[in-house]
């Protein structure tokens, strides 16, 4: 059934992007699903440009037309004109602050990335998980939030729904156009399918979920041996507490692991990026990047919050390749 929602943001988009429109859980449930774009029907026919063992990065030979983003030599600027200051903002490091603020914050001898969770999602997590109709709206709503003249670049994990998540913000921000339809997997069920024949994002697969994990049957042991229902409740228990540590990668190591496949010298960088990821990688990431003081945490009943979607963190690169990090919303609230 078609939301109320999604009907009025596609006219809205509609007018400023000139869409074309043709048709009509949460992630925790497993840490280690084969949920690969490349093997899903909705994805016939999507990119999946995997940077995920280049030595070149992030960055590449990129097109220059609508939705892409110049090559480095282009696009890298000299950072603060004569006569400007720049005068970076301090976000408090327990709160998530409005993609929207984060944008508008960036200074001229300043980058960003934005690293977030994909947008609300059909209830079952098989490799055909693809974004609701309201989720595919809310990504729309947050690129809006994030409209300026230099455009964006564009990562996703492999997966269908960070993939239509990447998409929705750069529908929202004027960079795209889609097209929605349904699709029948191989069990014959009808999904959604929000696609662009000339959105091109990179493939990112380390941003999928069991990037922080060590030992996958251990995990599985330990979810038996202490009747763990909700694997974000192991996640956050090691993140904060240094539960279940033998599970998992040391956290500092394995979160400046991870940034540094996305982050690149500042020189070589875009301006904007947005990475579209998944809890199970989002979540201790975030722990890690406001040295804990963000409140996710889910095995503490009296919190019980977790990582919303469209959340996550935003990752700020000065001229001296200095890095300060903030947690981001996309959406009202940060957590669920």
């Amino acid at each position: 059934m078609k939301s109320k929602f999604f009907s009025s943001m596609i006219l809205a988009s509609t007018v400023a992007a000139g869409l074309t429109f043709t048709a009509c859980g949460d992630d925790g449930k497993s840490a280690t699903q084969p949920d690969d774009l490349s093997s899903s029907s909705i994805a016939a026919g999507l990119p999946n440009t995997d940077l995920s063992s280049s030595s070149a990065g992030i960055v590449g030979d990129l097109s220059s037309s609508a939705g892409q983003v110049l090559p480095p030599e282009q696009q890298a600027d000299a950072g603060c004109a004569a006569g400007q200051v720049a005068t970076p903002v301090d976000f408090p490091l327990n709160d998530f602050i409005d993609i929207g603020d984060i944008y508008k914050s960036i200074q001229c001898n300043e980058k960003v990335i934005f690293i977030v969770r994909h947008g609300e999602r059909e209830r079952f997590t098989g490799n055909e998980s693809a974004l609701t109709e309201d989720g595919f709206a809310e990504a729309v709503a947050a690129g809006q939030k994030i409209v300026g003249a230099e455009p964006f670049k564009y990562i996703f994990s492999g997966m269908t729904r960070t993939y239509q998540t990447a998409l929705g913000f750069a529908v929202g921000r004027g960079e795209e156009t889609f097209e929605m339809t349904t699709v029948l997997d191989a069990d014959e069920v009808e999904h959604l399918a929000f696609v662009s024949p000339t959105f091109k994002p990179d493939t990112l697969k380390q941003l999928k979920d069991g990037w922080y994990v060590k030992d996958k049957d251990l995990q599985k042991e330990y979810e038996v041996r202490d009747s763990i229902r909700n694997v974000q409740v192991m996640y956050t228990s090691w993140a904060y507490e240094n539960a279940y540590a033998d599970v998992f990668y040391d956290l500092n190591d394995r979160s400046l692991e991870i940034l540094d496949l996305v982050v690149k010298d500042y020189a070589t960088m875009p301006k904007y990026t947005l990475a579209a990821s998944h809890d199970l990688v989002l979540a201790p990431l975030v722990i890690w990047a406001t040295n804990k003081e963000i409140d996710i945490k889910i095995h503490d009943p009296s919190s019980n919050k977790w990582l919303n979607y469209l959340a996550g963190v935003a990752i700020i690169i000065n001229d001296k390749n200095e890095r300060r990090y903030v947690a981001v919303k996309g959406g009202e609230s940060g957590t669920r």
